[in-house]
Formats: structure tokens, C-alpha cells, sequence
């Protein structure tokens, strides 16, 4: 019976030699590379890049918009609830102009 300290060295460390495997087979022979294939043309812009084509897109995105329109919405609903409350304490609340949505 082997001892503990013998079975986990056999775990860590190569074997003896005489159960190790056949020789490798002979490395493959060099073979030349195919060439590189030519580089694709380069393809040249036909609009200069200032210039914006938007013919068919939107100028927004949908999702910018939508996010605005909520955003004024919410705005809205603020100033009605602000105006309610100051309206049971007896207060007339008038919205600053540079708070108004143009």
C-alpha cells in the first residue's frame, strides 16, 4: 500500500518513463504559403462629407421625440398640480415666462 504523501507526488510530478507515450510523429514538411490575395479597392465616397443626405430618414429619431413629448407632458401636469395646491391656500399661481414651453 502506497502512502498518501507517494499518491498525490504521482499526481504533481511526470511519470517514471516506462508507461510514457510513443514518440511524436515527424513534424509536417513546410509548405509554401498561397500569396495574399489583393486588397479590395478602395471605395470612394460619391457625397463629400459635409454634406447631410437625409432623403427617406428622419432628421430625429422617433425616440428623441417621444422623450420630449413626455417630458412636456409631465412638465405640464407639474404646474397644474403646483397651481392646485397654491389655489387652496388662496394663492393665484402665474408660471414664470422662461419656464413656458414655446
Amino acid at each position: 500500500m502506497r502512502s498518501l504523501l507517494a499518491a498525490i507526488l504521482t499526481l504533481f510530478l511526470p511519470a517514471r518513463g516506462t508507461l510514457r507515450s510513443p514518440a511524436s510523429p515527424p513534424p509536417l514538411p513546410l509548405t509554401p504559403c498561397p500569396p495574399a490575395p489583393e486588397p479590395p479597392p478602395v471605395i470612394t465616397c460619391p457625397h463629400p462629407a459635409d454634406v447631410i443626405t437625409a432623403d427617406g430618414m428622419p432628421l430625429v429619431r422617433p425616440y428623441v421625440v417621444e422623450w420630449e413629448r413626455e417630458r412636456d407632458r409631465r412638465r405640464l401636469q407639474r404646474e397644474r398640480r403646483r397651481a392646485a395646491v397654491l389655489a387652496t391656500l388662496g394663492q393665484d399661481y402665474v408660471p414664470v415666462p422662461w419656464e413656458v414651453a414655446a
